[in-house]
C-alpha cells in the first residue's frame, strides 16, 4: 500500500485525466491510421486493418475510462486499509499480498463492476460519435456511427430513405437504455443501503 507504485499510478491517471478524452482518442486512432498507411506489410488484409482499428479504439476507450475508475478504486482501497479487520490481519502476520488478494480486491470488485456497467452506454455513444466523424472504427466495420453516417448520405437521395437513420437511432437507444437499466439493477443489487430500504 502506498509507496512508489502508488505515486506512479497517481501520476499516470492524473496525466491522462488532464488530456480531454475525445482529443486523446482521436489522436491515438489517427496515429494508428498513419502507422497502418506507412507500414502496410504489418496488416496484409483489409480485415486485419479494420480489426486493428477496432481493437485500438477499444483499448484507448478503456484507458480514458480508467482514470476515473482508478481514482475511485484508490480512494476506496485507502479507506479499506484503515479498517479494523485489515489491521487485525496485519497484526496476525498476514502478508501484504495476502491482505490485498483476500480482503482488499474482493471488497473492490463491486465498485469495478458497477462502474464498468454504468460506463458501457458512454462507450457506445463515444464509438458512435467517433465513427460518425471518421476517426472511429473502419468504415467497412458495422457500427452505429457508420450506420448513421451512411444513412445521412441516403437522406439526400431523390426518394428519401429515412428508415435506415431511424433504425440506427432506435437500436442505439434500445442498447443504451437497456445498459442503463442493467446498471441500475447491478447498483441496487450491490448497494446495501438500497437493500435495507426495501
Amino acid at each position: 500500500f502506498r509507496g512508489w507504485v502508488d505515486e506512479v499510478i497517481q501520476y499516470v491517471y492524473t496525466l491522462l485525466s488532464s488530456i480531454p478524452d475525445v482529443l486523446l482518442i482521436a489522436a491515438a486512432v489517427l496515429l494508428l491510421q498513419v502507422t497502418i498507411d506507412k507500414h502496410p506489410e504489418l496488416f496484409a488484409t483489409a480485415l486485419e486493418r479494420s480489426d486493428a482499428r477496432l481493437l485500438f479504439l477499444c483499448l484507448i476507450l478503456g484507458i480514458t475510462a480508467f482514470t476515473g475508475l482508478c481514482r475511485l478504486i484508490r480512494g476506496e482501497a485507502m479507506k479499506l486499509r484503515e479498517l479494523e479487520y485489515i489491521q487485525a490481519a496485519r497484526a496476525f502476520g498476514v502478508s501484504s499480498f495476502g491482505i490485498i488478494t483476500k480482503h482488499i480486491v474482493p471488497n473492490l470488485m463491486h465498485i469495478v463492476l458497477i462502474s464498468l456497467v454504468m460506463q458501457f452506454s458512454g462507450f457506445v455513444l463515444a464509438e458512435a460519435v467517433l465513427s460518425y466523424v471518421g476517426v472511429g472504427v473502419d468504415p467497412k466495420t458495422p457500427s452505429f456511427g457508420v450506420m448513421i453516417n451512411t444513412a445521412r448520405a441516403e437522406l439526400a437521395a431523390t426518394p428519401v430513405v429515412w428508415w435506415t437513420l431511424v433504425t440506427a437511432f432506435v437500436f442505439m437507444l434500445m442498447l443504451v437504455l437497456s445498459a442503463n437499466l442493467f446498471s441500475d439493477a447491478v447498483r441496487d443489487a450491490f448497494d446495501p443501503r438500497a437493500r435495507q430500504r426495501q
